[in-house]
């Protein structure tokens, strides 16, 4: 008999028989407490004995979601991005663990998901203070880092800016006031928290539904919870601009050419090209055939904190070939000079990486200082505040409503599937709609009479 009802100090129990251990043989029982009743027990063993038989049975444990995520993000640290793995650890550790980790992992089921979800929209975070209080203590221990790294108080700012986004406000005063503070108990905040994005919430849930499916495959439940759980939905983005118009990329690459700025060849292919950041700080002189007009993508820069690393492509379909235009190719072959004007100078002291992007003694850019950079010359031209990832939805959105095929898109993003090209630009689909109407009608209909009406 696989399952018995036993009682024990006057409460029911159900002892579940699991199969020997294979190492040993011995018996391996398995004890279920918490009953009144012979009936609520015998209830009780007819369903573990069922959820035996079809593979759900799920043993008792005192696991703390907590415990739990802990283990979860060391095993699947090496199946994911340094980038992505850092994005995960922060936010499990900031959002989940620090609210309901506490919780038995059994236990946590979608009322417990939902509440969560409802106080990190009303009060996830503190809203930061000019006095530098309110700020997360992972904001201070990354603005000491690159404070250690010689950037200065604006340039450090708008790195975290980048970074982190409950910092989008921060500046170089409350930066300095911040790190001024850094060993002093925070001040109390009088004003109202204030709450996650509901995109960030909804990134938080896509983690946890994640972490909870693996649980389930691992037997340490019998059903993930965040299946039934209600995530908020939409959200706009808060990086101002999605994406600049012709005219404004067209002015930003004309005063960047002007101004001798040495990145000019990196704003233009990525404008051209809609590569990501990584993509094109990765791309090599041997990854380039300026004579053929093509780009190979075969590796990619990253950086989690202040660690900058080299890298695989994002996706299977990232390690791509990419077609140049002629004026591109131009733009390359007068900063391929240039680079080798400055190595000259350098001398043997250069660290040859072969890379086309890099500092003048050869070493890999920062990304994060490259994204400083980019939005240091969008303010200082007045321009619409862009993020750096803009640059690619630029590029994308530009080229949809020039009538380019999604199709084609989606290989020059590097997009793992068209679903995605389509999702993430169907703010151009109206346009394209207008066009396909007017274009379909004008091939099949006859003009109208009204079209022609005053005509001699």
């Amino acid at each position: 008999m696989r399952g018995t009802v036993t009682k024990k100090g006057g409460k029911w129990y159900v002892v579940v028989e699991r199969p020997p251990d294979p190492m040993t043989g011995k018996r391996r029982p398995k004890w279920h407490s918490g009953f009144k009743t012979r009936k609520e027990a015998e209830r009780a063993r007819i369903d573990l004995l069922s959820k035996l038989d079809r593979g759900e049975y799920v043993e008792p444990s005192q696991q703390t979601l907590a415990d739990y995520l802990v283990e979860w993000l060391t095993a699947i640290e090496h199946t994911v991005r340094p980038s992505t793995f850092d994005s995960y650890k922060r936010n499990m550790h900031n959002h989940v663990i620090a609210h309901i980790g506490s919780t038995t992992l059994s236990r946590v089921d979608a009322v417990t998901l939902n509440g969560l979800y409802g106080m990190l929209l009303r009060s996830g975070r503190r809203r930061p203070s000019q006095t530098g209080c309110g700020y997360s203590p992972e904001i201070v221990d990354r603005a000491i880092e690159l404070r250690g790294l010689e950037f200065s108080l604006t340039e450090s700012a708008e790195i975290l800016q980048t970074e982190f986004e409950e910092a989008a406000t921060l500046n170089k005063n409350t930066l300095n006031s911040l790190l001024r503070r850094r060993a002093a108990a925070p001040a109390v905040v009088d004003e109202e928290p204030k709450g996650l994005d509901r995109r960030t919430v909804n990134y938080i849930h896509t983690i946890l539904h994640r972490a909870l499916k693996d649980a389930v495959r691992w037997n340490r439940l019998a059903r993930n919870p965040a299946d039934a759980a209600d995530p908020p939905r939409g959200g706009a983005k808060s990086d101002g601009v999605h994406a600049w118009d012709a005219s404004t990329i067209r002015s930003f690459l004309e005063t960047s050419r002007e101004s001798n700025d040495r990145l000019h060849a990196l704003w233009v292919l990525l404008a051209t090209t809609g590569m990501r950041r990584g993509e094109a700080l990765g791309v090599r002189w041997s990854d380039v055939d300026l004579d053929a007009g093509r780009l190979r993508v075969v590796q990619t820069i990253t950086q989690v904190r202040s660690k900058v690393e080299v890298g695989e492509p994002k996706t299977a379909k990232g390690r791509r070939s990419i077609s140049l235009d002629d004026g591109t190719v131009a733009v390359l072959r007068a900063h391929r000079k240039r680079m080798l004007e400055e190595r000259l100078l350098v001398g043997p002291d250069f660290n040859d990486k072969g890379l086309v992007f890099h500092y003048p003694d050869g070493s890999c850019l920062r990304p994060d200082a490259v994204s400083a950079q980019f939005l240091r010359r969008v303010e200082r031209q007045g321009l619409q505040r862009l993020t750096f990832h803009g640059l690619r939805h630029t590029r994308a959105t530009l080229a949809l409503e020039q009538g380019i095929h999604p199709r084609v898109v989606q290989e020059r993003l590097g997009h793992s599937t068209i679903a995605i090209t389509l999702g993430i630009y169907s703010h151009v689909a109206p346009t394209l709609h207008d066009e396909a109407a007017h274009s379909v009608a004008s091939a099949i209909l006859p003009q109208s009479p009204y079209e022609t009406a005053g005509r001699p």
